[in-house]
């Protein structure tokens, strides 16, 4: 039976010298079961509406959550791990494995689960038996916010970026190593920024959620990008030496350019600021320019038409990194264009302000 529609236009009154209040309908008291001390959280949108969300209505929302994923021993370790990940970014706080047929969990599927626990943050295995694992996820959702997790990805980003960049100039093939490592964490900040802003998008207190989702993804996609072209240079060495000698100097504005970019993007979404936000996309565009550029200076130098392929992989990784670099900086531009709500000023006298 669906809970009945209150709809009421109340009064609001003064209380003491400049506090304003006003009263709860006593059905919405009684169907909620809120008592004297409970704690409300108050939530002001976008239009200027507030909303009034009982502790109460929280915990039950998000407290606790519970799946089940039913297995036999010819379900897939790929459908297994991605129904895994799936429940956690779906807010699930506890997700149980159960082989209710042959009343055990094959070891290759056991290996499975805990490889996959140590890439979600907050996600221990807290029961195992031989049909059965639960996990938990213990994530307090207050310690984090959306803008901070991007930062922690963008980070990332800009490390695996350096060590790329150091890694060719110096011809140090075990600085290609952290990249793996970096790339590692990167998707465990994914996962949980992901998590987070589904969370958000429940509670219905974070506007442009396909947006954020669609940025973080971006992200994800650079970080990608950097780690097959470390692989590059792990499976062909020589290239590595024709790029250091081509373009040693040209990958170091490259890095700066990007990690630039990066940076006015977390401030155009930090601060709402459009022109930011516009700069970062013009700065990206022309990142992809400079790529094209840096290209056409190496292939005088190839040596054979292997070596003119592989490096040619390699560029199309740069260029798969500034791509992703112009969609993340688009969708700062959305989000940042969202923020201003009716009134949008574009004046010349702001651009000169800007200056």
């Amino acid at each position: 039976m669906s809970k009945p529609k209150i709809v009421e236009t109340r009064k609001v009154q003064k209380f003491g010298k400049s506090t304003l209040m006003i009263s709860l309908p006593s059905e919405y008291v009684k169907m909620i079961g809120l008592k004297p001390l409970d704690f409300v959280r108050l939530e002001v949108k976008e239009d200027g509406s507030l909303v009034i969300l009982p502790e109460k209505v929280l915990e039950r929302k998000f407290k606790g959550k519970e799946i089940k994923i039913g297995i036999s021993k010819n379900t897939s370790e790929d459908i297994l791990m991605r129904a895994i990940y799936a429940s956690y970014i779906a807010c699930y706080d506890r997700i149980i494995i159960e082989n209710v047929e042959e009343k055990v969990i094959p070891p290759h599927h056991m290996h499975a689960v805990r490889s996959l626990i140590r890439m979600l943050i907050g996600s221990e295995i807290i029961e195992q038996t031989p049909d059965r694992i639960v996990i938990q996820i213990f994530i307090d959702t207050e310690r984090y916010n959306i803008d901070g997790l991007i930062a922690r990805m963008i980070s990332a980003i800009k490390n695996m970026l350096d060590f790329l960049i150091i890694s060719i100039k110096n011809l140090d093939y075990e600085h290609l190593k952290e990249i793996s490592e970096l790339e590692f964490e990167m998707d465990r900040i994914h996962a949980l920024a992901i998590r987070y802003v589904y969370a958000l998008n429940l509670m219905g207190s974070i506007p442009f959620v396909t947006e954020y989702r669609a940025l973080i993804k971006s992200l994800e996609d650079i970080g990608d990008a950097l780690t097959q072209a470390s692989q590059i240079f792990s499976e062909g060495p020589e290239i590595m030496h024709v790029i250091r000698d081509s373009l040693k100097d040209r990958l170091d504005e490259l890095g700066l350019h990007i990690m630039y970019v990066m940076d006015i993007i977390l401030q155009a979404l930090s601060k709402g600021d459009l022109y930011t936000a516009s700069r970062a996309v013009d700065l990206a565009i022309e990142s992809i320019k400079f790529i094209g550029r840096m290209e056409m200076e190496v292939i005088p130098k190839y040596k054979s038409l292997d070596e003119y392929l592989k490096a040619k992989t390699f560029f199309e990784r740069l260029l798969l990194i500034c791509y992703n670099l112009q969609a993340a900086s688009e969708l700062a531009f959305d989000i940042a264009m969202g923020k201003h709500h009716e009134v949008v000023d574009l004046t010349v006298k702001e651009i000169m302000n800007k200056k």
